[in-house]
């Protein structure tokens, strides 16, 4: 390795009568050379030899005058491959194309030009501007130009936009973006993904066969239900279409047959059988023995709030039927039909309740609507709505005081006033669906949840805390559609549905 040595170098150079060999060399501290100094005449050893001037050069030039090193100045292009050192107290100035080979390493490097390009070792001047250059980097990166562009594809934000209500075509979502937008449209999506069932109908006339169910017409975000969306058999041929016409009628879902268009009239001893987008309604059957669903919802620590529920149920049980729902013990948050003399009682402590009278929807065992006001504090403001009617109250108890309430820290468990499977005095016997907490009182809609008999859905209803359908049909979890997160597990109840 070459070194280029630029310490103040002493040079001499040739003059009129003076010669110098080597001429114009460089005399550095390990230039090793020698220099031998002639004049052009005779002299002695006590001659006295006067140089009339001494003339110091002001500049080194190499390659005929295209670089030029004069002090504190370098002019012109210069290839350099070996070592440059230069005297620490000197400013090392260079107005033209330097290309250096090898590593250059300083202290620190000021650039005043405006612009620079980095070569990478791929041959990129960019970063990651081809597929196969490829660049890793640790800490953080902080972009302030208005997008990002990855694989030719423009990026202008990260979105944590959980309604998705933008559809930008250059929004990144995070996961809980999607997670939240996910949980939030279950309640539509879900039930419109389970909508698919066969049904054998029952003749209301010779030209009309009935269906004692729901259909999937026009969820949230879809297009309503045609006769497109069904196949129908009569005695097993499938029937055209041109012949049928679909009708909703509440909970029933009339076939209206051509009579004509088939050729004859149909008989009791026909058979058709519908298949497609059907709203079959599951739900959970409870023993009364060791049947239940337990969640992680919480109705509050130390201090009970005010809460209301809807559900529906149905139950042939007459005698005590512990308990629709609880939080833990017989007396905290406990709903409990046909408790005494018939009557239901909510129950939040001791003497501390509220009866209402007896009414047939407890135990004839058809599906009622429920929905219930727990005014825990103020006990005498606490209301019971069947079927979207309000209940008489039998007798308010409230020798007991607030400050003796019993809390509701434990989750709330349904089917059961508690979560323990092995305890039959405290579960109920029945079936349960559509069940659903609200902070507050929500009692002004109970018409509308009862809504004529077919099940409202609550999903998108204000200040839901938990909704668990459970009309997942199989499975030991039924899923809360309220947002929350507080799914059910169930412990031993068992599926059914609406036929």
């Amino acid at each position: 390795m070459a070194n280029f040595i630029l310490k103040e170098p002493l040079i001499f150079e040739d003059g009129i009568g003076f010669d110098i060999n080597p001429n114009t060399q460089i005399l550095a501290k390990n230039s090793g050379i020698e220099v031998i100094f002639s004049i052009d005449q005779d002299i002695s050893t006590s001659s006295n030899v006067e140089f009339a001037d001494i003339t110091l050069t002001d500049k080194l030039t190499l390659d005929n005058d295209t670089f030029i090193i004069r002090k504190n100045v370098i002019t012109g292009s210069f290839t350099h491959t070996g070592n440059l050192i230069t005297s620490v107290d000197n400013t090392f100035v260079h107005n033209g194309d330097m290309t250096i080979g090898n590593i250059l390493t300083a202290e620190k490097i000021v650039s005043e030009i405006s612009q620079s390009a980095t070569f990478f070792e791929s041959g990129s001047t960019l970063f990651g501007d081809t597929l196969d250059d490829i660049h890793q980097r640790t800490g953080s990166l902080s972009i302030s130009g208005s997008s990002i562009s990855i694989n030719y594809g423009s990026v202008t934000e990260i979105s944590n936009d959980t309604t998705l209500g933008d559809s930008g075509g250059t929004s990144i979502v995070t996961e809980n973006a999607v997670k939240t937008y996910l949980d939030d449209g279950a309640g539509v999506f879900q039930t419109y993904q389970r909508k698919s069932f066969a049904h054998t109908g029952s003749f209301v006339s010779v030209s009309t066969a009935s269906f004692a169910v729901a259909t999937a017409s026009a969820p949230s975000g879809y297009t309503a239900t045609s006769e497109d969306d069904f196949m129908f058999f009569i005695n097993g041929a499938i029937a055209e279409y041109d012949a049928l016409t679909i009708q909703q009628s509440g909970s029933y879902f009339y076939l209206k047959v051509d009579n004509d268009s088939i050729g004859y009239d149909l008989k009791t001893s026909d058979e058709i059988v519908a298949f497609g987008k059907f709203d079959n309604q599951y739900y959970l059957d409870f023993d009364g023995l060791t049947n239940e669903v337990t969640t992680n919802f919480s109705g509050s620590s130390s201090t009970p709030l005010n809460k209301t529920y809807s559900f529906w149920y149905k139950s042939t049980e007459t005698a005590r039927n512990y308990s629709v729902f609880g939080y833990g013990g017989n007396k905290n948050g406990t709903f409990t039909p046909n408790f005494s003399s018939g009557r239901p009682l909510i129950w939040n402590g001791n003497n501390w309740y509220v009866y209402w009278e007896d009414t047939s929807a407890q135990d004839d065992g058809e599906w009622h609507h429920w929905m219930l006001y727990n005014d825990v504090a103020t006990i005498t403001d606490s209301k019971l709505y069947v079927d979207g009617v309000l209940q008489t109250v039998n007798a308010y108890v409230t020798s007991g005081t607030v400050s003796n309430l019993n809390n509701q820290a434990d989750p709330l468990t349904i089917g059961s006033y508690r979560n323990d499977s092995t305890n039959a005095g405290a579960h109920f016997e029945g079936s349960i669906r559509e069940f659903g907490v609200f902070s507050g009182d929500k009692t002004s809609n109970a018409s509308l949840y009862y809504n004529s008999g077919v099940p409202y859905n609550l999903s998108n209803e204000s200040n839901l805390q938990g909704y668990w359908k459970m009309n997942e049909g199989s499975g030991t979890t039924v899923t809360d559609l309220s947002g929350e997160g507080n799914h059910g597990t169930v412990d031993g109840a068992t599926w059914d549905y609406v036929v």
